[in-house]
């Protein structure tokens, strides 16, 4: 039987100390997958105020709408694995983007990859390698379960905890990986210039497309 990730109960989430928050700074290269056209078109620095949708840590207030104060991007961090492997942004972010589907599709919708580095260094509240889950009374499920019951989590965190930026957590596709949901106080850690961006489609990523492909089970059709 699956582990079911209980109701948020505000009261027992911890004072936060220096070990449930990740701190990424300047030099820690994030990456996105972002569509350009398609039904729902965005800017690649731009925070989804529509939710909350299917997206896990979505922290949009009920009914779903446009917020304008609620934004949400998600995007994966190029990290080290517990092996000291890097974790490469485009290799976590195909994941999280295609995994349900089954199938990397390059043009559909003109998908675009784009990396950056912060201004500023990001406070996030670590779901995966601290042992906060634990003492708020959670449990792993919060990554891997029930997403509306995870959305019912970020919603809490984000009330209680003013000062964090987002939720740094397992990726569900990639366990090893770890992914990002960052919230519209980050806005202003964002850079004016990203590092790279690029669709999808662009010979540039072929190599890189077809390697991490393979290696995660998925097909890559143009």
């Amino acid at each position: 039987m699956s582990e079911r990730l209980p109701d948020p109960d505000r009261s027992r989430f911890p004072a936060l100390s220096v070990g449930h928050v990740r701190r990424l700074g300047t030099d820690v290269t994030v990456g996105r997958i972002y569509p350009r056209g398609g039904p729902h078109p965005i800017d690649w620095n731009r925070f989804r105020s529509f939710g909350p949708t299917g997206s896990r840590f979505d922290h949009h207030p009920l009914p779903q709408g446009h917020h304008p104060d609620h934004g949400v991007m998600y995007v994966a961090p190029t990290l080290p694995d517990a092996r000291g492997r890097q974790m490469p942004a485009l290799r976590t972010a195909l994941v999280e983007c295609f995994r349900d589907r089954g199938v990397i599709e390059r043009s559909k919708d003109d998908p675009y990859f784009v990396t950056m580095r912060p201004r500023r260094a990001l406070s996030l509240l670590d779901l995966a390698d601290s042992s906060w889950i634990t003492l708020a009374g959670g449990n792993a499920a919060i990554s891997s379960g029930s997403r509306g019951a995870a959305r019912k989590w970020a919603v809490a965190v984000y009330e209680t905890y003013p000062d964090i930026d987002g939720l740094l957590y397992a990726s569900s596709n990639l366990p090893a990986a770890r992914s990002i949901s960052l919230w519209e106080r980050a806005a202003d850690a964002l850079p004016p210039r990203p590092d790279f961006h690029e669709p999808l489609s662009h010979a540039v990523l072929d190599a890189a497309l077809e390697s991490f492909a393979r290696e995660t089970g998925l097909d890559l059709v143009p």
